[in-house]
């Protein structure tokens, strides 16, 4: 009966020792099934489908349901986002996700970040930009917005430009929910929107052509 077993127990572990050779000799290491938290690195760009009142009014402005992004870092083997909601703030991951419309999300990877090089220097530069929320959206000292946050933190640390400077001009502002907010912000508080005012809008990042897609739903 030992006999027995001994040979079965010795058979299980040859085939699986040649499946294993034969996914090695075809250049196939055997690797667990990756988690979705393995697929990420410190400093992927992850955008989202806000659904407050500004998002309407920026789905309008820009002609994209992508309105918010924020980095991906991690804090104590946690996941969270990095976002410029005045101030800024560290949100655990899933949580934000939850505040996306079908908690939709893209994640992506920039051309120019090299993790293992550059994560440290990113979330030392954190509390640099931990400021009161733009809601004005202009290129301040003061205030920050979300895809500003991304774009300076970027800059900063890799010396490139993530996303398209565009001028306030450019974005379509004729619709009934960017009409809204500018008469809100601006027209009622005495304020005017000045045309050539610069802006980085989360979906230029996006549609930047150095990052590369690593998860989307």
């Amino acid at each position: 009966m030992k006999t027995r077993l001994f040979l079965l127990a010795s058979l299980i572990v040859l085939t699986f020792n040649s499946h294993q050779a034969l996914a090695m000799g075809r250049g196939k290491p055997v690797e667990p099934t990756p988690t979705p938290s393995s697929k990420y690195k410190e400093g992927d760009v992850i955008f989202i489908q806000s659904q407050t009142s500004q998002a309407a009014a920026l789905r309008e402005a820009t002609e994209s349901v992508w309105t918010h992004v924020g980095l991906l870092i991690q804090r104590s083997g946690k996941w969270v986002v990095a976002e410029a909601v005045g101030p800024l703030k560290e949100t655990p991951l899933a949580d934000f996700i939850a505040r996306s419309k079908n908690k939709s999300y893209r994640v992506y990877r920039y051309k120019h970040f090299d993790a293992a090089t550059m994560a440290s220097a990113l979330k030392a530069r954190l509390p640099k930009y931990n400021k009161p929320y733009d809601i004005y959206f202009e290129w301040s000292q003061d205030r920050i917005y979300c895809s500003e946050l991304t774009y300076h933190l970027m800059k900063d640390v890799t010396g490139f430009e993530l996303g398209r400077i565009q001028k306030m001009k450019e974005m379509k502002l004729d619709g009934p929910y960017a009409q809204a907010l500018i008469k809100k912000r601006l027209t009622d508080t005495g304020r005017e929107l000045d045309p050539e005012e610069i802006i980085v809008t989360p979906v230029s990042q996006l549609e930047d052509e150095e990052l590369t897609l690593i998860e989307a739903k």
